[in-house]
């Protein structure tokens, strides 16, 4: 086991100009809402998506900081929060993601980024839109009449047809990120929860605002892509940016330009299933999106509702706790946690706490052996509870990098106005604070 050394002279440097960041930008970084999300953060609305302002303002203070070229890494990209804030301010990116929806949000925004005629596409699709009259239904799956009215289905295969009129794969992907929000708003499942939950019969959306809905959602998108592309105009330089669709354990973090890494992530604060269901939020708008236009081979993930997520980690209990019992003295907090007499099982819902966190512990070894060398990494973290207890997955976590070799810097609060795990989870108590842990690699 690694020892955790004393902070360095530099590294406290590092620590009070944190400190003192968080005292600046405290309230900023609790703002909510609209606002909070500006220009290409929020052209689809993604489960727990991270404060653009706060993960930001810690890339531009760790950039000047380090004080020599750097690319940033989004271990588990999500909608692409730290992949904009990067480009916004010209760095190299590289990012990963096991759910192919989320990576294709990201991968519109790197088209948006790169100066795609989006206008001229939209005429194109909405010139296809206005002239189909067609009522047949271009897609198939389970659940398809559960989820949506055959108005429906027909109002969202005329939308599908149009915009695959559009030549441009590139510019098609933006698109494909407005219809899966148009789906989102129009189909069958609730909007106030992430899983799938039917609507009661009188809050169903009409089929004949299906188009509209997406008209304005596109209307919206180009607007806030013409604003994104003037932001940009300055930038000295295109920075690169790849962002790749796989189990974050099996991809290859090349740092082939020698650039300084800084980590900026925040991974899911369990297993899916019973903390955020993104797969299952992604499930209906996979079944929609052409295979062709995702950025992975869909295989088994829409095999089902649940499927994605069971292949997220933490989404097997095949082996949990010999899993869990191979980490132990990594992480003290964690080893307490699951602490349990001579003779006794853990109990059935901390198996799956202790499944996730030697998947993520694994996930750490194979990140670390991808990036060695000198490195900053921003983790940002939430609590939750599992059978009755606390899960100190911020302890953990700093626990886990310093095991690694990492040294602590500081972590960094933020207070959350109304964050809640999925109502019909008995994990699902109120999370009231995130922690940001910062920590060095020498």
């Amino acid at each position: 086991m690694h020892n955790i050394a004393e902070p360095m002279i530099d590294q406290m440097t590092l620590a009070q100009r944190l400190g003192d960041l968080q005292q600046q930008r405290a309230d900023n970084w609790a703002v909510t809402g609209s606002h909070s999300r500006p220009n290409l953060h929020s052209i689809l609305r993604y489960p727990a998506m991270m404060v653009p302002s706060m993960q930001g303002d810690i890339i531009e203070l760790l950039v000047d900081h380090v004080a020599t070229p750097c690319r940033i890494v989004d271990t588990f990209v999500g909608s692409g929060t730290i992949l904009t804030e990067s480009l916004l301010r010209g760095l190299d990116f590289t990012g990963c993601d096991i759910n192919p929806l989320a990576v294709l949000v990201c991968e519109a925004k790197i088209v948006i980024d790169a100066g795609a005629n989006l206008d001229l596409a939209a005429t194109v699709l909405l010139s296809a839109l206005s002239s189909d009259v067609g009522s047949s239904v271009d897609v198939g799956f389970a659940g398809l009449a559960k989820w949506f009215t055959p108005a429906t289905s027909q109002e969202l295969s005329r939308i599908r047809r149009s915009i695959l009129q559009v030549e441009d794969q590139g510019a098609r992907k933006v698109f494909w990120t407005v219809f899966a929000e148009t789906i989102r708003l129009c189909s069958n499942s609730r909007t106030s929860t992430y899983k799938l939950h039917a609507r009661r019969d009188d809050s169903l959306v009409a089929s004949n605002h299906v188009q509209p809905i997406f008209r304005e959602n596109l209307a919206n998108t180009l607007a806030r892509a013409g604003h994104y592309q003037r932001l940009i105009q300055g930038r000295n330089a295109q920075p690169s940016a790849k962002v790749h669709c796989a189990d974050v354990r099996s991809v290859g973090f090349a740092n082939d330009d020698g650039k300084h890494t800084i980590v900026v992530t925040s991974p899911p604060y369990g297993d899916n299933q019973t903390t955020i269901p993104y797969g299952q939020f992604s499930y209906l708008a996979l079944c929609w999106i052409p295979e062709d236009d995702l950025p992975l081979e869909l295989g088994g993930f829409i095999s089902n509702t649940h499927a994605l997520d069971s292949a997220s980690l933490g989404g097997s209990l095949r082996g949990a706790v010999d899993r869990a019992d191979r980490i132990r003295g990594v992480s003290p907090s964690l080893d307490a946690l699951l602490d349990r007499p001579e003779g006794h099982p853990i109990v059935k819902d901390l198996r799956k706490v202790a499944s996730f966190m030697a998947d993520f512990f694994d996930a750490m070894c194979h990140i670390r052996d991808h990036l060695p060398g000198r490195a900053h990494w921003a983790f940002t973290t939430g609590n939750r509870r599992a059978a009755g207890r606390p899960i100190p997955f911020d302890s953990i976590c700093r626990e886990m990098l310093c095991y690694l070799g990492a040294r602590p810097v500081t972590s960094l609060r933020r207070t959350l106005p109304n964050k809640r795990m999925p109502s019909k989870n008995n994990m699902g108590e109120m999370i009231t604070t995130e922690n940001t842990v910062v920590v060095e690699f020498a």
